[in-house]
């Protein structure tokens, strides 16, 4: 799930399936939720990494704990995946999600991070 319908038809493009709400202000309702987990063994939120997108994944966690969380590190200068896409490219942008794939098949026994700070820790021990 993302907060754009840009950031949507991005993955689309990359063969990700991927929703987003109708408002960057709103989120899915509960109804749709539990019908998207009927559907989808994972379901992820994919914000932008400022700080209203971290923020409102963190809102979001809070209601669904069971969420992934993810977003485009820092350090990559581009806020979400249409920016990075655009920034590096489709290979690039291939490589960082499933580098993102394989780091939550690895987490996957434990709740996600959900902050930078929290996900390089566990980079560390790798």
């Amino acid at each position: 799930m993302t907060k754009s319908l840009k950031d949507c038809m991005t993955l689309y493009s990359l063969g990700i399936t991927a929703i987003a709400p109708n408002s960057e202000n709103l989120f899915i309702t509960e109804a749709q939720y539990k019908k998207l987990k009927t559907k989808f063994k994972h379901i992820i939120l994919f914000y932008d990494n400022d700080l209203p997108g971290i923020q409102g994944m963190h809102r979001i966690k809070k209601v669904y704990p069971e969420l992934n969380v993810i977003y485009i590190p820092r350090k990559y200068e581009a806020k979400d995946i249409s920016d990075f896409r655009k920034k590096y490219g489709k290979e690039k942008t291939l490589k960082l999600i499933e580098q993102a794939k394989e780091y939550y098949k690895w987490v996957e026994k434990d709740q996600a991070p959900i902050t930078e700070i929290e996900a390089n820790e566990q980079n560390k021990k790798l």
